[in-house]
């Protein structure tokens, strides 16, 4: 079967939820500047994909909805959701699909291994922000990354070269678009 698809958003939004304390994947991190709408959205797509599930809320959990019998739930991140990010160990990765499935399972592959995935900036961080707008078909330019990050441009300059080349392999285009002056695109 053919591998299952996220996007940027759905990526940042599992990142941040593996590292959450109790694997919440609701409220979406605000970093990524997404409206309420536009958030349900992307948290219901993930629903859709059995990357994260409803479970009851627990304690302090963030309610994600609320049944008119007052019952509260919260969303939380799957193994499937875990392995679609490469955050499960190599053993379980092959069963992830179906959470109960053995190697070789009918399921759906979500994503290859760790080896296979590049390195990427933590969820929600202004480097994963800086990916997420480089990552986009019309690419950015550096006054809509300092709009983004509230860094100088200069800085943002520096972390394309530095820590997304370097650090995390990014490899970064750039071109004059009449227009819109200079634009930065990952390749």
């Amino acid at each position: 079967m053919t591998p299952i698809t996220i996007t940027d958003y759905q990526r940042a939004v599992l990142h941040a939820a593996a590292h959450s304390a109790n694997l919440v994947a609701w409220p979406v991190p605000p970093m990524l500047g997404l409206s309420k709408g536009s958030a349900t959205i992307v948290v219901k797509g993930l629903l859709k994909k059995g990357l994260v599930e409803e479970r009851p809320a627990l304690g302090n959990d963030p309610v994600w909805r609320e049944e008119d019998d007052g019952r509260q739930f919260a969303i939380v991140i799957t193994k499937a959701g875990m392995a679609a990010i490469g955050m499960l160990p190599d053993n379980e990765e092959r069963q992830a699909p179906g959470d109960a499935g053995a190697a070789g399972s009918a399921d759906a592959p979500v994503t290859t291994t760790n080896q296979d995935q590049p390195r990427m900036p933590r969820a929600g961080s202004k480097l994963a922000i800086l990916v997420a707008l480089l990552s986009r078909e019309e690419g950015t330019t550096a006054e809509e990354m300092v709009a983004a990050t509230g860094w100088q441009a200069h800085s943002v300059r520096g972390v394309m070269s530095g820590a997304l080349v370097r650090k995390f392999g990014l490899r970064i285009a750039s071109e004059k678009v009449e227009g819109h002056g200079r634009v930065y695109r990952a390749t």
